[in-house]
């Protein structure tokens, strides 16, 4: 019962940190850190000037986006490249493009300028329309009854969608939209479910999703794979059975690359996670080690029920802290939050 309790502290513990920081995320202001070199690029597309490539680890502000999200623009101030236009530069700063999938982020996307800043000249392609009645209920900025707006129309007019939140496959959901220079919401039981919805990035993503949840899986992946092995040779000896000394795992180390302080600056919603893999990893290795020690004894070995329960005892919670970590990132494993077909993105990736 203690131990059980213990965990569940534990859990609110860290539940509470999330939430917290959750609440503390200032989502107003946009950043962007590119997950591995990238290419700037004068427009959104593979197609638009060439500009610089972008360093894996440096963070940028984010000034636009497209319709569908799946070219970011940012304030870039480094050199540019030899032979790269000046055109996409405004006092000293090149608004440029990246492709999102390369990028990990900050702060609610939809709130980005459609478009971004105007440099150059350009036309695009329309983006998903709705049909909107004057009869309909609209809502300022957020889905919340407190900030429903007047309808200005007296008349049906055609709004240029700009965002969702949810899917049909979750019945009733949101539609986002811009008017006037400001974004508004209203709900598809009113009008309906206009084709191509689905391409719109969706706001239920909010937070970031790229290389710093990716480590996180990973690491969880690798340190579970050494508690399986470690703790079935505790859980033998538990048994009375005959285990092993053979190979015995070395200490489980994280990768260096993997949690770097600078990408929790940057992402603190994964702070509580990180913590609970360390201490999973401080009570893997201490097991380890215990049996380590177990093994090196000359002769017959007579393993002596407290020695065998103080490795049960960090078998246990190293489980009980990757169950934190795997409850904790749940929410934020979805691999993709934008659903385009436009494959050109995948060749901006520098080698």
């Amino acid at each position: 019962m203690l131990k059980r309790l213990s965990a569940l502290s534990l859990l609110a513990v860290f539940a509470f940190a999330l939430a917290w920081v959750i609440r503390a995320q200032d989502l107003s202001v946009v950043y962007v850190t590119p997950q591995d070199n990238a290419v700037l690029r004068g427009g959104p597309g593979t197609s638009w000037d060439r500009l610089a490539v972008l360093p894996f680890g440096e963070t940028y502000r984010a000034t636009g986006r497209t319709i569908e999200a799946d070219w970011i623009q940012i304030a870039y101030t480094g050199p540019l490249e030899a032979g790269a236009r000046d055109v996409f530069t405004q006092d000293g700063v090149t608004y440029g493009w990246v492709a999102y999938w390369l990028l990990v982020w900050t702060g609610d996307i939809l709130t980005l300028p459609i478009d971004g800043v105007g440099t150059v000249p350009t036309a695009r392609v329309a983006g998903t329309t709705l049909i909107l009645e004057p009869d309909e209920y609209i809502y300022e900025d957020e889905v919340d009854a407190s900030r429903q707006v007047d309808n200005p129309f007296d008349q049906t007019v055609q709004v240029e969608l700009t965002g969702r939140l949810g899917s049909e496959n979750s019945g009733h959901f949101w539609l986002q939209f811009k008017m006037n220079g400001r974004f508004y919401w209203t709900g598809t039981w009113a009008t309906g479910v206009p084709f191509g919805y689905e391409r719109l990035p969706d706001r239920s993503y909010l937070f970031v999703y790229g290389r710093l949840g990716s480590q996180l899986r990973l690491e969880n992946f690798r340190l579970n794979r050494m508690l399986a092995d470690i703790g079935e040779r505790w859980r033998a000896l538990d048994r009375g059975q005959p285990t092993t000394c053979n190979n015995i795992p070395d200490d489980f180390r994280l990768r260096a690359y993997s949690f770097n302080p600078a990408d929790l600056i940057r992402e603190p919603i994964y702070g509580p996670s990180v913590t609970a893999i360390q201490n999973a990893v401080s009570h893997v290795n201490t097991a380890i080690r215990q049996f380590r020690e177990i093994c090196a004894q000359p002769g017959d070995r007579v393993i002596d029920s407290p020695t065998i329960q103080a490795g049960l005892d960090e078998i246990e919670s190293a489980e009980r802290h990757l169950n934190i970590v795997r409850l904790l990132i749940a929410p934020y494993e979805r691999r993709d939050p934008f659903f385009t077909t436009d494959e050109s993105a995948n060749t901006e990736m520098m080698p």
